[in-house]
C-alpha cells in the first residue's frame, strides 16, 4: 500500500509522461500525410461494426430508493 506521498509522486510522474506524450504529438509533422477523400471517409465504419470485441455499450446512471425494512432484509 501507497503512502500519500508516494501516491502524490506516482501521479505526478504519470501526469508528467502524459503531458509529454501530448506535446511530442502536438508537434508531430503530418504534413507527409495524404488527406482522405471522400469516399473513403464515407466507408469509415465506427471499430465495434467491424470486430465486436470493441463493443462498450453506454452506461446510465441510476437512482434506487428502497424502504429500510428491505435492504434489512
Amino acid at each position: 500500500m501507497f503512502t500519500w506521498t508516494e501516491e502524490k509522486n506516482r501521479l505526478n510522474k504519470k501526469k508528467a509522461r502524459i503531458a509529454a506524450e501530448i506535446k511530442a504529438f502536438k508537434n508531430t509533422d503530418f504534413s507527409d500525410c495524404p488527406e482522405l477523400t471522400e469516399e473513403q471517409l464515407a466507408q469509415l465504419k465506427p471499430s465495434h461494426y467491424r470486430n465486436l470485441a470493441n463493443y462498450k455499450p453506454i452506461k446510465k446512471t441510476v437512482n434506487v430508493r428502497l424502504d429500510a425494512d428491505v435492504i434489512e432484509w
